[in-house]
């Protein structure tokens, strides 16, 4: 095919693509005229949980302190079921350990490595757990003992 040749055949290519469209175009007039079109919108909200706020004293200081401590756990999910939250020991100076919290919907389960928290529905949850420790005589009286509690997050 000659260059010029090729250069007409692109013309009429470029000049035939409105034509294409026509079928899918109308022209409305008169009195009641009228147009319409549809739209579809899929919103997908990608699944996450995160931990907004993990409060908690950085140390528990003597026995008499040691006995009740709060944390305030703030967590953002979009996960339909909720999420669960983990907690375990991670001291062996503590001998007894329990938690309750008051927040309306969520359970609070004994495992046999410390507890598992769960909030079965997505949104903001705010909640604030109540620990009571219990500390072996060997941490009594000494150097403050760190947060005795890890948490871990998880889906449902």
């Amino acid at each position: 095919m000659s260059p010029t040749a090729a250069r007409v055949a692109c013309a009429l290519l470029v000049l035939a693509a409105p034509l294409s469209a026509r079928p899918e175009s109308r022209l409305a007039t008169g009195a009641n005229a009228s147009a319409s079109a549809s739209l579809r919108f899929r919103i997908v909200v990608p699944p996450m949980t995160r931990v907004l706020d993990n409060r908690h004293p950085a140390s528990l200081a003597t026995a008499a302190e040691a006995s009740g401590a709060q944390q305030d756990l703030v967590v953002q999910t979009t996960m339909p079921q909720g999420f669960c939250a983990r907690l375990r020991l991670t001291s062996s100076d503590v001998s007894d350990w329990t938690l309750h919290t008051r927040a309306p919907g969520v359970s609070v389960q004994r495992t046999g490595e410390g507890y598992r928290v769960c909030a079965p529905r997505h949104g903001r949850h705010t909640l604030a757990l109540h620990h009571r420790f219990a500390l072996r005589a060997s941490a009594e009286g000494g150097a403050p003992l760190p947060w005795p509690v890890q948490t871990e997050l998880s889906a449902l």
